[in-house]
């Protein structure tokens, strides 16, 4: 079953509450997300372990990107830094400034296809400024769906 807008309509991320002078509460509104996914042209069909971005553009008439490229393909070299960050880094090495990012999330595509989630983590060099996220589970089956349906 393919998830659409309709069934996942834009919503607000976070819900900060305030207080006024009086102690009333008031909800703000600080960040709203796309719900709509798509792959990168930068994926590849390789058959061997991925990583995997997905990155929200601050701009939420554009879709999310998903982004999964193996090692072998990014030319991931052995240094101190998580493998996730050299994906960022060999992404936003191709477009400069050209995107603006204001979310993102990472995960891995075993060889057999199937996706792993991973925690945010808090203490990353984020040479970006993008803030990490957890996904919700519509987000996760949205990506599994996606990835597959353009596997086919």
């Amino acid at each position: 079953m393919i998830l659409s807008a309709a069934m996942h309509p834009i919503e607000p991320y976070f819900n900060l509450t305030c207080t006024n002078n009086e102690n009333l509460p008031i909800n703000k509104i600080t960040s709203t997300l796309s719900s709509q996914f798509s792959c990168s042209i930068h994926n590849c069909l390789c058959k061997r372990l991925k990583l995997g971005l997905v990155l929200y553009p601050k701009d939420i008439q554009i879709k999310n990107v998903i982004l999964l490229v193996c090692d072998q393909c990014c030319n991931y070299k052995l240094e101190n830094t998580i493998q996730h960050d050299q994906l960022e880094k060999w992404y936003f090495n191709i477009y400069k400034d050209s995107k603006s990012f204001q979310f993102k999330a990472r995960f891995f595509q075993n060889e057999d296809g199937s996706l792993c989630f991973c925690n945010p983590t808090l203490n990353t060099n984020d040479l970006f400024n993008i803030e990490e996220r957890e996904l919700e589970n519509w987000e996760k089956e949205t990506i599994q769906q996606t990835i597959r349906k353009k596997m086919k």
